[in-house]
């Protein structure tokens, strides 16, 4: 091939670099990529819905065994209560039983003596508020920090109810008592840097009587997750009739949100078989329920209480209750 003239050669170079230019583009860490249309925006993935359970026993024991067994899944979540007048320092070996299993530990933290009454004064939200327990919260949050995995408090819940010495209009506890007492927990935490341990604030469903939620609300800082309790009474109760899981939760899931922009776990919830009349359909509202946790955005998740109690909450009350549970298990 001849020989390309020098300045055909040196017009032909800077032709090229000209094009060079055009298409690359040089990145601030110096590196040079050719420029490619943005990709189309993807939305981010939605949050994940947890599905938790309350069993009768000890946590992680024989009772959850079996229920496991019987839905074919962990759950997310296990439940369980622990009150203080039961004294001591925080559950670790039942929190490691549970976290073993692969689910996190959700304690209910009640201030009283379950035998004592709705009367009691001796874990009052004010003396709380005050001062007076910090020992027994600093020995809490320091076995907790001890524990090291994620810890879910459900500290004074149902507070907005009047079945509770810690309700406002209980013995003689005011909505200031319970704020304070709520902010005082947590401000223990932080100073025993229990970074591990969320505060979950969990009200009952509103109901003719009850306090307003704005009127307990803590504040945004002293809230790490939002909860909400609320059952199909079904009948079961005067005043009350079958309502769907959305009917059960759809009131307090309003009031929430005009306080907080946090996802809602409803964090106790059930449904008996049927209504006295026997209507209802409880297969049917188990449908429901995993249907409205999945769709509806204002959800984080539900923990089904089961237990044979004031009614047959569980699971196992039926083997149709059972296949609907393990579907929506299977599906979430």
């Amino acid at each position: 091939m001849p020989a390309v003239p020098s300045l055909l050669r040196r017009r032909s170079a800077a032709v090229l670099l000209l094009l060079t230019v055009a298409v690359v583009t040089v990145l601030p860490g110096g590196a040079a990529q050719a420029k490619r249309k943005p990709a189309p925006a993807t939305p981010p993935p939605s949050p994940a819905k947890h599905v938790g359970v309350s069993t009768e026993g000890a946590p992680g024991g024989a009772e959850l065994q079996a229920l496991v067994a019987e839905v074919g899944a962990v759950p997310d979540e296990v439940m369980w209560f622990v009150a203080w007048s039961t004294g001591g320092g925080f559950p670790t070996e039942d929190a490691v039983r549970v976290r073993d299993l692969g689910a996190t530990p959700v304690i209910t933290w009640e201030p009283w003596d379950p035998a004592a009454g709705s009367a009691q004064t001796a874990y009052s939200m004010r003396s709380i508020a005050a001062g007076e327990h910090d020992g027994y919260l600093r020995r809490w949050a320091r076995g907790a920090r001890g524990f090291g995995g994620t810890v879910v408090l459900r500290f004074a819940h149902e507070m907005n109810g009047t079945w509770y010495p810690w309700s406002p209009g209980v013995a003689g506890t005011t909505t200031a008592d319970v704020v304070g007492a709520w902010r005082r927990v947590r401000d223990v935490l932080a100073k025993e840097r229990a970074g591990n341990v969320v505060l979950r604030w969990s009200p009952n469903v509103p109901f003719p009587g009850s306090t307003p939620l704005a009127d307990l609300w803590p504040g945004s800082r002293y809230v790490g997750q939002v909860g909400l309790d609320g059952y199909n009474w079904a009948g079961h109760l005067p005043g009350t009739s079958w309502l769907s899981f959305g009917d059960v939760v759809g009131q307090g899931l309003d009031e929430l949100a005009a306080l907080t922009s946090l996802p809602v776990h409803v964090s106790e919830t059930a449904t008996p078989e049927r209504a006295p009349d026997g209507s209802g359909d409880k297969p049917a509202w188990i449908r429901g329920m995993f249907a409205s946790l999945r769709d509806d955005p204002r959800l984080a998740g539900i923990t089904w209480f089961h237990h044979d109690k004031e009614l047959d909450w569980r699971i196992t009350s039926s083997a149709e209750a059972t296949a609907a549970f393990r579907e929506g298990m299977a599906a979430r």
